[in-house]
C-alpha cells in the first residue's frame, strides 16, 4: 500500500478566488488534478497529501506562476486551520502555541508532517518537515505551509509581523524574486525543509486574545481524531470513500489507484480483517447520513445525492434498514430528544 499522509481540505485556503483573480479556471484545475471541486464546500474532508500537492502544482502550472502558493498563502487565515487553529491560538504564549502546533498537528490537521523548532544563538528556526514521499507540488505545499505558520505567529505578534527570512527548497533560483515579492521577506532557496526564522525573544509573546475563547466544543473534539494512521487499512479506505462521495458514488478503481494497490490485493487484505469494501462503504454512508440529518437546512433529497444514491427512495430504504426508521422520522426523533 502506498503510504501517504492526509490533510484537511480547509488548508487549500481561498484557492478558487486566487486562481480566478489571476485569470485561471478553477474547474479546469480540479479536473486536471482529478479531484472533486466540491472539496471547496467541504473543509473538513481529508485529502491525501500527494493529491493536495498535485492540486497546488496544477494551479501553479495553470497560472504559470512558480510563486502561486506564496500568493495563495498571503490570503490565508486562522479560519483555514479550523479546530486545529483554534486550539493553537488559545495558548497563553507563542512558545506554548508552537508546542501545541507540533504535538497536535498529526492528530488534528495533517499527518506525515512534523513541525520542528531549533535554536541557533538568538534565532529560532521553525521548520515544516514532510515524511510523505510525493514530489510533484511539494515546494508549492511547503510555501503555503510557511504562510500558515506566519499567520499563527501573527496572532501573537500582530497582523503585520513577518519573519526575518525564510528558507524553501525544490524551486529554481530564478523563482526567488517572485517568491520574495509574495512572501515579503528575503528567501533562501536551498535543499532543506521549509523554515521561517525569527528572534527567540518573540517566543514569550503573550496571547493578546487570552480568555476570548473557552476551549473546544464537543462537536469540534469529535473531528480531531479522524486522520488514519499509515497502517490503518480500513481507516485509509474510509477517508478515500469520504473524498469519493463528493463526486457521487465512490469508485473502487479510483480508490485502489490512490492507494497504489490492485483491486484483488485490496479485497484480499480486507478479507483478512473480516471486512469488505461494501462494509466500509456502508459504514461511511451511515456515519455521514447521521451527520447530514443533524443539519436541518439539508433536505432528504440533497442528502441522498451527497451520499451517492440514485434517488431519495433508495437512500430512505437503506437508512431504514440500518436504523429501523425512515430518515425523516429519525430526524424528528433526534430533534425532540428521542
Amino acid at each position: 500500500m502506498r503510504r501517504t499522509g492526509y490533510t484537511r481540505a480547509s488548508t487549500l485556503g481561498p484557492i478558487a478566488g486566487v486562481v480566478m483573480e489571476n485569470g485561471g479556471s478553477i474547474e479546469r484545475v480540479f479536473q486536471r488534478a482529478e479531484l472533486p471541486i466540491r472539496l471547496l464546500e467541504s473543509p473538513d474532508t481529508l485529502l491525501p497529501l500527494r493529491d493536495h500537492f498535485r492540486l497546488l502544482a496544477t494551479a501553479s502550472r495553470e497560472l504559470r506562476d512558480e510563486a502561486f502558493a506564496a500568493r495563495l498563502g498571503r490570503q490565508t487565515s486562522i479560519a483555514g486551520l479550523g479546530v486545529y487553529g483554534k486550539w493553537v491560538t488559545q495558548a497563553p504564549t507563542l512558545f506554548e502555541a508552537i508546542h501545541r502546533s507540533g504535538t497536535s498537528l498529526p492528530h488534528m490537521m495533517q499527518s506525515a508532517t512534523r513541525l520542528a523548532v531549533r535554536r541557533y544563538g538568538d534565532e529560532v528556526h521553525w521548520s515544516y518537515e514532510l515524511a510523505d514521499p510525493a514530489t510533484d507540488g511539494r515546494p508549492q505545499n511547503e510555501m503555503l505551509a510557511l504562510w500558515y505558520m506566519i499567520v499563527m505567529i501573527r496572532h501573537f505578534a500582530g497582523a503585520g509581523w513577518l519573519p526575518s527570512r525564510i528558507m524553501v527548497g525544490g524551486l529554481p533560483v530564478t523563482a526567488r524574486r517572485s517568491i520574495d515579492a509574495q512572501m515579503g521577506v528575503d528567501t533562501m532557496i536551498r535543499d532543506a525543509p521549509g523554515t521561517i526564522v525569527f528572534d527567540q525573544r518573540l517566543l514569550m509573546a503573550v496571547n493578546p486574545h487570552l480568555g476570548a475563547d473557552r476551549g473546544l466544543e464537543a462537536d469540534e473534539l469529535a473531528r480531531i481524531f479522524d486522520i488514519p494512521a499509515p497502517d490503518d487499512l480500513p481507516g485509509n479506505i474510509g477517508a478515500l470513500i469520504d473524498l469519493e462521495l463528493l463526486d457521487g458514488r465512490p469508485d473502487l478503481s479510483r480508490i485502489v489507484r490512490r492507494m497504489g494497490l490492485s483491486k484483488r490485493t485490496l479485497q484480499r487484505r480486507l478479507a483478512e480483517l473480516g471486512l469488505s469494501f461494501s462494509d466500509l462503504l456502508k459504514n461511511t454512508r451511515q456515519r455521514r447520513a447521521i451527520s447530514f440529518l443533524c443539519q436541518p437546512d439539508l433536505s432528504i433529497t440533497e442528502i441522498a445525492v451527497m451520499l451517492g444514491y440514485r434517488d431519495p427512495a433508495h437512500f430512505s430504504r437503506a437508512f431504514e434498514s440500518w436504523s429501523g426508521v425512515a430518515p425523516g422520522r429519525w430526524r424528528k426523533l433526534a430533534k425532540s430528544g428521542g
